[in-house]
């Protein structure tokens, strides 16, 4: 039975700041793992193309927001505090696939081959990556790093980005999402 304020990945308590960067985070994957399940039941429902559309659009901007302040702040402060370059290493080449998915989404459109596989794919991958966070680089980066004061720079960092897709969406209805950034290697060999 989960205790009050636990999700079922046992992580996330009543007791974390809001403010906190494993909150903020976790808050993020809840609310992409709920709109790959609004995606789910639109696809058995044969939705409507322009609704698929405008929700993978949604996935993906909130997944490309998502993983460029992990990239930029969070995972560089955990990898320096913890000792496990494998999570790390593996974190970003999980990032890596994903953000290959995100292009070939943004570039296609429903109707296209494979692109109802294609959003399910991510979903997989972003499940996998979810637990793989939540269940072993969360609890560590907890016990190492100042989750709080990370938390106020994911939120800063977040809240610019935004700001930045609304200008170039120059008040278009619907917003495009920052075109993830194409990594060749890992954060540690760029350090290098």
């Amino acid at each position: 039975m989960l205790k009050h304020g636990e999700t079922a990945m046992g992580l996330f308590s009543s007791d974390e700041p809001k403010d906190d960067a494993i909150a903020l985070l976790t808050e993020d994957h809840r609310k992409v793992q709920a709109l790959f399940k609004q995606f789910e039941s639109l696809k058995e429902s044969e939705g409507k193309r322009d609704d698929k559309a405008a929700l993978v659009q949604q996935i993906c901007t909130e997944l490309t927001l998502h993983a460029l302040v992990e990239e930029e702040i969070f995972y560089p402060a955990v990898r320096k505090a913890i000792d496990d370059d494998d999570l790390m290493d593996e974190a970003d080449v999980e990032h890596t696939s994903a953000k290959a998915l995100i292009i070939e989404l943004m570039t296609g459109r429903p109707g296209d081959d494979h692109y109802d596989a294609k959003i399910t794919v991510l979903g997989e991958y972003i499940n996998h990556h979810v637990k793989e966070e939540e269940g072993e680089m969360f609890p560590k980066a907890r016990k190492e790093v100042d989750t709080a004061a990370l938390g106020k720079k994911l939120a800063a960092r977040k809240a610019q980005l935004m700001e930045e897709m609304a200008r170039e969406g120059d008040g278009a209805k619907q917003r495009r999402a920052p075109a993830p950034r194409a990594t060749s290697g890992t954060a540690r060999d760029r350090r290098a």
